[in-house]
């Protein structure tokens, strides 16, 4: 990430209609997710998918349709919860985007 942030030269745009120019700066690193959501945020449904197949096909004979359908939604909260849980801060900084636009 730190590599693409520096290879992006600053930039100079001309404005046609005043003919001024203004200088527009590269992404700053914090911009960018850190590598670990991003790590997380794949690792994450993939562990709970192999879950719920190992969970299906070895653990639930004891269990009835609705106790395992429970199961299941309840381990898709928790990674819902988990998720959002590691991108809250990401996107309490950068909450510039609104509805509005």
């Amino acid at each position: 990430m730190a590599a693409r942030a520096q290879s992006v030269a600053v930039t100079e745009m001309a404005d046609t209609a005043t003919g001024s120019a203004t200088m527009t700066s590269p992404p700053r690193e914090s911009d960018f997710p850190s590598r670990a959501r991003v790590v997380a945020s794949i690792l994450g449904p993939v562990a709970w998918l192999s879950f719920t197949l190992l969970y299906v096909g070895f653990w639930a004979q004891g269990f009835s349709l609705f106790q395992s359908v429970i199961v299941i939604l309840v381990s898709a909260i928790i990674l819902a919860g988990v998720m959002g849980a590691i991108w809250a801060s990401w996107g309490t900084r950068h909450r510039s985007w609104s509805w509005d636009r």
